[in-house]
């Protein structure tokens, strides 16, 4: 078996997990316990990969985005409601029924083009809430706004 080669830099950063399996000296070099594991397999952050000494793990501490969004949302003939949103943008172009807004945390959306008189209606209240700063409460289907509420 190879001998392993010794770093002279001192602010190398250091894995615990492989230290560990490289110290047992011929023991099993099977993880001893789910937590090294899964810090073994974390990804570092910049202030862990340049030796900070901190001794935190390097476990990331942020959701992804949207994490703690429904997975339905805006699914397949699953109608989601969402209260407290921003209408932060509005588009539309002289075709019919085409008419979009953007939705704060939710991006851009289309309004209901089923018919001319709903899409025209959805597009005045979002212009609206969009000129008076005002919260929306929508109903998202087939990832489309059917309903608005605004106050």
């Amino acid at each position: 078996m190879a001998k392993k080669a010794n770093t002279t830099d001192s602010n190398a950063p250091k894995d615990d997990f492989v230290e560990g399996v490289e110290n047992s000296k011929g023991a099993s070099s099977a993880p001893k316990s789910e937590a090294s594991a899964e810090a073994a397999s974390a990804p570092m952050d910049d202030s862990s990969a340049f030796g900070s000494g901190s001794g935190d793990s390097a476990a990331p501490v942020d959701n992804p985005p949207f994490s703690s969004q429904d997975p339905n949302d805006g699914g397949f003939g699953a109608a989601v409601w969402h209260d407290n949103k921003k209408i932060t943008a509005l588009w539309s172009k002289n075709e019919t029924r085409n008419s979009w807004a953007a939705v704060s945390g939710l991006g851009w959306k289309r309004l209901n083009s089923s018919n001319d008189s709903s899409c025209t209606a959805l597009t005045i209240l979002a212009a609206h809430a969009r000129n008076y700063n005002r919260n929306v409460k929508l109903k998202l289907d087939n990832d489309q706004i059917k309903e608005i509420y605004v106050w």
